[in-house]
């Protein structure tokens, strides 16, 4: 009983919120980076420039880093709202900052040791002995030595403004630690042959850059809170399925840096995201406590350390405290009110029903009940997605049914839906079930078909479909007879971004019109 109650207050907010237009205003924010415009903060340069803060609400200043600053400071102080952050937030966080991490953009941490490469083979054990540089934040680094037992004595700590690069370069030390995108294309540069060591060789693998806010941010605003992270994970997934846009990106920020720098940080970054695996933007406790882990090792944190309240968890468990109080009452209510709640219950089923049919209607078409043009788009951006990281290829299907408007002319609307309806059934049988079709208003239809060996395997099923809409018997009138005009994109050959694939397809399609219909034709063929 307290679930129906339960269930008829859900239903209704539910379709309360389907029936309004929530809408807010540009609220202005401040995201403050870890240091100044780079590359490995690309994700937010294209939130920002393609849109994505701006249809979320938000106006976002993007701020470096000025000397003097330090990013934690700044968010919990109320200048930023968000930031961008090592793991060494964690430190941070024991130090009583009232911080919490929203998202981690590095699988990987990015901190390596560079040493002078020699000639022939090079372990880390030849660095026993020789003096050590470490930038502050190396805790990860101070365990790796640790771990391969080098003596402590040579490991030095750099001193406030040194430039341990130029140490490097100069032979005052033997290894530094350094970002794996910045200090190798300096010494590349500079013509010095240096070898990499990755703390990853000992299992000690922790987290890299991470995007937080203040919890006074998330307490007060949690769905701007929501909104922001949303759309930065977006403009990350923009930069990584849009490689050839990076470099103009980033310069418009960092007009200084070489087109060749930003493409070496795009080269030794992108693989430490690991979309290929996890979503950008993917944490869990568990890697977050091996990190934790580390830096206990390292000594950078007690032994008491908790991880409570530092992760943010975007799908937060309801309290139900209020709903169990409404439960009590809903079961005094009941025993006094029978008749009322049976007309709850009543209400609820409809209600539900109501819920289900609106969120079909929002990603069906009404007539055919085959997915709109919405979610014919989602399937079709997730299919670009898995091509380009499978190097496969698919193709796009235009099909316009030839002559349906003499037809709904001459027989009438009602057998012109009927006209629609069959032809779609038709083609559904003609495909297989990794395929997905969509119909994109009046007499057009478009089709998605997945895992294409060659183009020919398009034309085949294509070819299906013409013969069965041409031999397709209708049962209002069995002299209504129609034909199909079919257009063929294919992926990456013709396109390769849904725009330029839906152009491309209908642009053979009307190729296949002004071939007399009934014609199947690529866009290939088309002569321009």
């Amino acid at each position: 009983m307290y679930r129906i109650s339960a269930l008829f207050l859900v239903g209704l907010t539910a379709f309360s919120l389907l029936v309004s237009s929530p809408a807010f205003a540009i609220e202005n924010i401040v995201l403050q980076l870890k240091w100044s415009h780079a590359y490995q903060f690309a994700g937010y340069y294209a939130a920002k420039e393609l849109g994505y803060y701006k249809s979320a609400g938000l106006e976002v200043q993007i701020k470096p880093l000025e000397p003097g600053q330090d990013v934690v400071q700044e968010v919990i102080l109320g200048r930023a709202n968000f930031g961008t952050g090592t793991s060494s937030l964690l430190v941070a966080k024991q130090d009583g900052a009232p911080i919490v991490v929203l998202a981690t953009i590095f699988q990987h941490s990015p901190y390596v040791l560079i040493a002078r490469q020699n000639d022939g083979p090079q372990s880390i054990q030849d660095l026993a002995g020789k003096p050590i540089l470490l930038r502050r934040l190396s805790d990860e680094l101070l365990v790796y030595l640790r771990r391969e037992k080098m003596p402590e004595a040579g490991i030095m700590n750099s001193s406030a403004g040194m430039n341990t690069l130029e140490e490097f370069k100069k032979g005052r030390v033997a290894a530094i630690s350094g970002y794996i995108s910045n200090e190798p294309y300096q010494l590349r540069q500079a013509g010095i042959p240096y070898q990499i060591f990755s703390p990853r060789a000992v299992g000690i693998d922790i987290y890299g850059d991470n995007l937080f806010t203040s919890e006074r941010e998330l307490k007060n605003k949690p769905e701007r809170v929501a909104r922001f992270r949303d759309a930065s994970l977006r403009g990350w997934e923009y930069v990584l399925n849009h490689p050839q846009a990076v470099i103009a990106l980033v310069q418009k920020y960092a007009p200084g840096e070489a087109s060749s720098k930003i493409q070496f940080e795009t080269d030794q970054l992108n693989p430490l995201i690991r979309a290929d695996l996890v979503p950008v933007g993917f944490m869990n406790t568990q890697r977050w406590q091996h990190t934790v882990d580390i830096y206990k090792e390292a000594g950078a944190l007690s032994n008491s350390f908790s991880l409570k309240g530092f992760i943010y968890d975007p799908n937060p468990k309801k309290d139900l405290t209020s709903l169990y109080g409404a439960f009590v009452l809903s079961l005094l209510a009941l025993v006094i009110l029978g008749g009322v709640m049976y007309y709850i219950v009543r209400l609820n089923k409809r209600l539900h029903d109501s819920l289900k049919q609106v969120q079909h209607m929002a990603h069906h078409d009404t007539l055919t009940s085959l997915p709109n043009r919405a979610l014919f788009s989602d399937r079709l951006q997730r299919a670009i997605l898995k091509a380009q990281r499978e190097k496969t290829q698919f193709g796009l299907v235009f099909v316009d049914i030839d002559h349906f408007k003499a037809i709904n002319d001459r027989y009438g609307h009602v057998a012109g839906d009927e006209v629609l309806k069959t032809c779609s059934q038709h083609m559904m049988d003609c495909i297989r079930h990794s395929d997905s079709l969509g119909r994109m208003g009046g007499d057009e239809f478009v089709l998605l078909l997945e895992n294409l060996h060659t183009p020919q395997d398009a034309l085949e099923i294509a070819k299906k479909i013409q013969i069965a809409i041409t031999s397709a018997r209708f049962l209002s009138d069995d002299a209504i007879s129609t034909s199909a005009s079919i257009g063929i994109a294919i992926f990456p050959e013709d396109a390769q971004d849904e725009e330029g694939l839906f152009s491309r397809a209908d642009l053979a399609m009307y190729q296949a019109k002004k071939n007399g219909r009934n014609c199947i034709c690529f866009y290939s063929d088309l002569a321009f």
